[in-house]
């Protein structure tokens, strides 16, 4: 019985190892018997997956070091036949469950705002439960605790208290370790406002009860309620008209806010519709005369009502009078020497209403006193960083006035050519954060006939903003990298070595690739097509002027052939192809813009897009895309001249280009120059426009020669200027190009930006390492 038993058999309960090379004597035999091998309760990885015996051995079973050679790791509970492991897995679903619960609870049960801040805690938290139990212990204090844990939090005036020990009988800092600090505080002022002061300021070592906020300077009668009873037309004095005061807001907030959104619209609509309330110690406030007067000087810009015009006759005086109402306020109430949220978002304002009546010189000046306001508040500031907590609604609204300046300080400085105001480096605030409550309000077209409630979509205002503020970080760094005039950042006069253009090579790559990444990385809901949101497809003509203005200082170079400065070819990236497609892109742009909408009603920083997009299509003539897109780049400008008298004068602009170098535009254009020609008197041009000598070769006989670094120099820049002797010249002064006579006018032969020019001026974008030949 014992000789027929197989060594191979399943049965048998003796190892591989010890039947191997046994006879069926051996085994009967009680002397040599093998010993059973023991009971296993779980495999090892390895044999669970081979479906082999295990014997369980440590480190490594014999299967897996003898036979298999294969790594040995044994996993208790992985094997799901074993009641540890269901009850393991019954204790974890358990914690889960009540996780989730007690999270859901806190989401039902907590007030709206801070529903929505513990949803931003769940998303970025590392762990459920902690959050979770973290709630349950907060749930646990009374309410007595939790004022008294209010009452103790680090707040702005008691980090400002912290150096003279005013806290819980605290020892105050050393001398020495207050003056070796090398970071900054924010402090609460007299007036409620929170200001900053860096560690190099002697006002650090102020004592809280020293504010340098007197009496006098606290907030005066602008706040104050006046007699009238209805709190909305309580806030200016230029008309106690309600349905005015609703409409212009409405123009403001669906045409203007969605794109310059520079304030937050919630606090703000609150405190508005309560109207003028008194002061309170401490208390922010949200809403202002100053405020609501610009808001309703550009909400004129958007209509045809009478009221919206200072002189009814005269619909260039649009907003004039509400904007006068402002002016009235800063210098009455010295708003311009009191700090506050509102007072940066108003002046930030005007500065871009002043830009689209054509007044730089004024809208600079506005824009700089936002700009610094801001920096004086530490708008540019994370408060977390430096210790500071503050509720959840001021933060939210200073991080989006701040990033509100931001993209103001882009635009004007792409706008005036200048050097950024607000480098990205000095920022350490986040950016604005996306509140789904806010973005899925339904956005609806409106104008002077009512909202068109069967367009509605999502408002998306705050993603919006998000991608933008992304956009102008990549601006600034366009604008310093090839556009600044410093001589320290430009390269040598020197001839100019092969490396050296190869790294001017390589940062456009780099920020051409942002560009594209950013484009890459956009949601789905904010690409641009028709029916897309006004300020969705203002955003995009925004992204592919950045093309332009990255290409433009590069148009000289050829993307197929080395040219005679060493400079290697440019590789996929043709300057002139890359321009011409962001000017084409943006004239698609418009065509959905004003197919959904009217360019009635559209934000003045279009106009500058616009007439960006023109100067390259002038370039493209007698193409038929350029001849179509010239067309209508004009005919749109004309009708936003209409609300912006900005967009007129860049027809005034475009028609001294094409009689300056006998460009042949088609006749519908030319239409357009024709009857906005009296408009050159209005921007004293018309002297420059008349009387202007024709080139003597059209444009398509100039031809730009190479380089000429052995004369001049290399250098940067985006344009290169000819200047007739007749009409004055050039000269060449530290690096910069000066006109000489007064009635010359100098003129990018590109057709890139050109505006009158007056004795003094400098031309800004100009290479003074390129020269311009005629060849017939």
């Amino acid at each position: 019985m014992a000789s027929s038993e197989s060594p191979s058999a399943t049965s048998s309960p003796t190892s591989k190892a010890n039947r191997a090379g046994k006879t069926g004597r051996d085994k009967i035999n009680d002397a040599s018997r093998p010993i059973k091998r023991r009971c296993v309760s779980s495999a090892c990885i390895s044999c669970r997956k081979r479906k082999s015996k295990c014997d369980g051995k440590q480190p490594s079973c014999a299967a897996c070091s003898s036979v298999y050679h294969t790594e040995c790791v044994y996993d208790l509970n992985s094997d799901h036949r074993r009641k540890g492991v269901y009850k393991k897995d019954i204790d974890n679903l358990k914690t889960q469950n009540g996780t989730l619960q007690t999270l859901l609870e806190a989401l039902l049960n907590f007030p709206e705002d801070k529903a929505f801040e513990l949803v931003r805690e769940i998303r970025s938290c590392d762990s459920l439960e902690d959050l979770a139990e973290r709630i349950v212990d907060e749930q646990r204090q009374s309410a007595d605790q939790n004022d008294q844990s209010a009452m103790e939090g680090d707040s702005p005036a008691s980090q400002g208290s912290a150096l003279w020990g005013q806290e819980d009988g605290e020892e105050p800092l050393s001398l020495e370790t207050t003056l070796s600090s090398k970071m900054g505080a924010l402090r609460l002022e007299e007036g409620g406002q929170v200001r900053f002061i860096g560690a190099t300021s002697n006002l650090m070592l102020l004592p809280p009860s020293e504010n340098d906020v007197r009496e006098d300077d606290k907030p005066g009668p602008s706040t104050m309620p006046n007699s009238n009873d209805f709190p909305i037309s309580s806030w200016t004095n230029v008309t106690h008209d309600r349905d005015l005061i609703s409409h212009l807001m409405n123009l403001y907030f669906t045409y203007h806010y969605p794109f310059f959104t520079t304030l937050s619209k919630a606090p703000f609509l609150r405190d508005f519709h309560r109207g003028p309330q008194e002061p309170k110690p401490g208390h922010i406030v949200y809403c202002t005369p100053l405020l609501v007067n610009i808001m309703l000087a550009l909400g004129c810009h958007f209509t045809s009502w009478e009221g919206a015009r200072a002189n009814p006759k005269d619909p260039t005086t649009a907003g004039d009078h509400f904007f006068r109402e402002a002016k009235r306020l800063i210098f009455e109430n010295d708003e311009h020497e009191n700090p506050r949220l509102t007072t940066v978002q108003a002046l930030a304002l005007m500065s871009v209403r002043e830009a689209g009546c054509g007044r730089e010189a004024r809208g600079w000046v506005y824009s700089g006193m936002s700009f610094r306001m801001a920096m004086d508040l530490g708008l540019h500031l994370n408060p977390e960083e430096l210790g500071n907590k503050m509720e959840h609604l001021e933060l939210d609204a200073r991080r989006i006035t701040f990033w509100g300046c931001f993209l103001f300080d882009k635009c004007w400085s792409l706008y005036m050519g200048r050097m950024p105001q607000l480098p990205s480096a000095m920022v350490t605030v986040p950016k604005v954060e996306v509140f789904p409550n806010e973005d899925s309000d339904n956005w609806m077209p409106y104008s002077d006939e009512g909202a068109n409630m069967d367009d509605q979509q999502p408002g998306r205002i705050r993603a919006i903003s998000l991608q933008i503020s992304l956009l102008c970080e990549i601006s600034n760094d366009i604008l310093l990298t090839f556009y600044n005039p410093n001589p320290a950042s430009q390269p040598s006069p020197k001839l100019p070595t092969k490396s050296t253009i190869n790294s001017e090579f390589k940062k456009l790559s780099e920020l051409f690739n942002r560009l594209e990444e950013w484009r890459k990385k956009l949601p789905a809901e904010l690409d641009a097509r028709g029916g897309s949101l006004p300020s969705t497809l203002l955003m995009h003509m925004f992204h592919q002027t950045l093309y332009i203005h990255l290409f433009r200082p590069f148009l000289k170079f050829s993307a197929n052939a080395t040219n005679n400065t060493g400079a290697p070819p440019l590789s996929h990236l043709d300057p002139r192809k890359a321009c011409l497609g962001a000017a084409n892109t943006i004239s698609k742009y418009l065509r959905f813009y004003k197919h959904r909408y009217k360019l009635r009603q559209i934000c003045n920083v279009a106009g500058y897009f616009i007439h960006t997009a023109a100067t390259i299509h002038l370039l493209n003539l007698p193409t038929k895309t350029a001849h179509r897109d010239i067309i209508q780049s004009c005919q749109a400008l004309e009708e936003m001249g209409e609300c912006w008298l900005v967009a007129r004068r860049s027809l005034v602009i475009i028609a001294i280009l094409v009689r300056r170098w006998k460009i042949d535009i088609p006749e519908e254009a030319q239409a357009v120059l024709e009857r906005n020609r009296e408009e050159a008197k209005r921007w004293g041009l018309a002297t420059a426009l008349e009387g202007l000598p024709a080139s003597p070769q059209p444009t398509q006989h100039l031809v730009p020669p190479i380089v000429q670094p052995q004369q001049y120099g290399y250098a940067q820049g985006a344009g290169i200027v000819y200047q007739p002797q007749q009409n004055g010249a050039w000269v060449r002064q530290q690096d910069q190009w000066l006109l000489r006579d007064q009635e010359g006018l100098g003129v990018d032969l590109q057709g890139l930006g050109t505006m009158g020019w007056e004795e003094g001026d400098v031309a800004s974008g100009v290479s003074w390492g390129d020269q311009w030949q005629w060849q017939p």
